[in-house]
C-alpha cells in the first residue's frame, strides 16, 4: 500500500488527540549515550553543553523555569521541553513575524537592540513566532559565518554569531516564543549542491543550540533556487536534506526540523519534491514540519509589480493553503504546516501604505484562511518593500499589524481607492 493510503502514524495520531484536548503520548527522551556523545562534540567545538546561554543565564535558553530560578530537576542532558512535538509547537506557535534583511541582508543593523525592539512590539501584539533568516555561506558585509564555504564549517568565534546567539536566546527568554532559524542565501551551495556542506552546516549548528529549548526550529533550507533561479533537483534536495537531517538527530532527536519545496517554496513544489518522507525519518518521526511561502498572486503581492489595484480573489489565497493540507493529510501523515513568509510588497511601488486592496489581503489572509486550519503563519516583514515595522522609528510604520487580526480601519470604503494607484 502506498504511503499516501496509508492510516495516519504519529502525526496523526498526535494532531487527533490535540483536537481533542488531550496530550499526545510522546516518545521518552534520548538515551543518556546520546546525550554524552553529543556534549563531547560540543566540547570539541568549544560550545558550552551546562544548558545556559553565552551569557550564562539558565533562562535565556528558553527554559521552563520562572525567570530568576534554574530548572533543578531535569536529568544531565534533558531538557525542560523535551516530547514536544511538532503538532504541540505548531498549535502553540499561531502568529509570527520575520527578523527580515538583519542577518542575511545589510539592510537593517545587526545588534541585539535592533531585534529585540522588534521581537518586543510584535510579542506585545501576541505573535508567539519569530523567523531569523541567516545567511551562512555567502558574505554579508563582507565576511562569512563559515571559515570555508566549501566545507561549511561555522567559525565559532565570529561576532556576528555571538549576535545571533544573544537574539536567540533574548527571543526564547519571553514566555512562549517560538523561533525559527535557518540557512536563507545560500547561493553557491544551492546552485552546486553542496551536499556536504549544508550536512556540516547543521551538524555545527545543531551542536551550538543543543542546550537550548526546544521551542528553537531548524528550518533547514530557505528556497533552495539554482542561480539561474531554476528549481533544484528534488532528487538533490531530498538527499541533501536527509544528510542534514541524519546529523541534527545524531546530535538531538527531538529538535524540531523544518521542511520545503525547491524553487521559492511555493505551495506546488512539496507534493512534487516529498512524494515519501523517506529522507526524513519516514513518517514516524513526529518532530518534522512542512512549511511554504505564500505571495499569490505575485502579480499583486510582490515587489516592483505596477499597481496595487489587482482585484484579487478568495481563491488566490485559499488554493495554495488547500494543495498544502492535500499534501500533509495524504503523504505527509499529518505533518503540520508552517507559512513562514506572506505578505505584499507595497514600498517598492507605492508612495505609502494606505491601500485598503492591501489592508483586505492582510485581513483575510492568516485570520480567514490560515488560522481556521491551525496553520502557524510568519508574515514577511524585512522593514522596507514588505514593510510593517520600522526599525528606524521603532514602532509599526501602518496599520497592517492590525489587519493581520482580521480587521482593521480603511481609508474610506472603496476596496481599490486612489491609493492603490499612488506610485513613487
Amino acid at each position: 500500500m502506498s504511503r499516501a493510503t496509508t492510516a495516519l502514524p504519529l502525526f496523526g495520531v498526535a494532531l487527533a488527540l490535540a483536537a481533542c484536548g488531550s496530550t499526545p503520548r510522546t516518545p521518552p527522551p534520548p538515551q543518556q549515550p546520546a546525550q554524552e556523545s553529543t556534549r563531547k562534540m560540543a566540547t570539541e567545538m568549544g560550545v558550552g553543553s551546562d544548558n545556559t546561554a553565552a551569557n550564562g543565564d539558565p533562562n535565556a535558553t528558553g527554559g521552563q523555569a520562572p525567570p530568576g530560578e534554574e530548572n533543578t530537576n531535569l536529568a544531565p542532558g534533558q531538557l525542560a521541553d523535551d516530547g514536544m512535538t511538532a503538532v504541540d509547537a505548531a498549535a502553540a506557535m499561531r502568529l509570527g513575524f520575520n527578523l527580515g534583511q538583519m542577518f542575511e541582508s545589510t539592510q537593517h543593523p545587526r545588534t541585539l537592540a535592533a531585534a529585540q525592539a522588534k521581537i518586543d512590539a510584535y510579542y506585545a501584539r501576541g505573535h508567539r513566532n519569530v523567523r531569523i533568516p541567516i545567511t551562512w555561506t555567502e558574505a554579508v558585509g563582507g565576511d562569512l559565518l563559515v571559515a570555508d564555504p566549501l566545507v561549511g564549517a561555522i567559525q565559532l568565534d565570529h561576532p556576528r554569531l555571538a549576535v545571533i546567539k544573544s537574539v536567540v536566546d533574548y527571543a526564547l527568554s519571553l514566555e512562549g516564543m517560538y523561533v525559527v532559524i535557518n540557512a536563507h542565501h545560500e547561493k553557491a551551495l544551492k546552485t552546486n549542491s553542496r551536499s556536504a556542506v549544508l550536512e556540516r552546516l547543521w551538524q555545527d549548528i545543531a551542536v551550538l543550540f543543543q542546550d537550548r529549548s526546544h521551542r528553537l526550529l531548524f528550518e533547514i533550507l530557505n528556497e533552495p533556487h539554482l542561480d539561474s533561479t531554476a528549481p533544484m533537483p528534488a532528487a538533490d534536495l531530498r538527499e541533501m536534506t536527509g544528510l542534514a537531517y541524519n546529523k541534527i538527530r545524531a546530535v538531538d532527536p527531538q529538535r524540531i526540523l523544518i521542511i520545503g519545496g525547491n524553487q521559492w517554496f511555493g505551495a506546488a513544489e512539496v507534493p512534487a519534491v516529498w512524494k515519501d518522507l523517506n529522507e526524513v525519518g519516514g513518517g514516524e518521526d513526529p518532530y518534522v514540519m512542512v512549511t511554504f511561502h505564500h505571495y499569490n498572486p505575485w502579480e499583486f503581492c510582490g515587489n516592483d509589480q505596477g499597481t496595487y489595484d489587482d482585484p484579487w480573489t478568495d481563491a488566490d489565497i485559499a488554493d495554495p493553503i488547500t494543495t498544502m493540507k492535500n499534501w500533509s493529510e495524504t503523504v505527509g501523515q499529518g505533518m503540520p504546516v508552517y507559512i513562514g513568509e506572506w505578505g505584499v510588497g507595497w514600498d517598492s511601488v507605492l508612495d505609502g501604505m494606505d491601500c485598503n486592496n492591501i489592508r483586505l489581503w492582510y485581513e483575510k489572509f492568516d485570520h480567514d484562511n490560515a488560522k481556521p486550519q491551525g496553520y502557524p503563519t510568519a508574515v514577511w516583514d524585512d522593514g522596507g518593500w514588505f514593510g510593517i515595522f520600522s526599525h528606524s522609528s521603532q514602532s509599526f510604520a501602518n496599520n497592517l499589524i492590525d489587519c493581520i487580526d482580521g480587521e482593521c480601519a480603511w481609508s474610506g470604503t472603496e476596496r481599490l481607492n486612489e491609493n492603490c494607484r499612488s506610485t513613487k
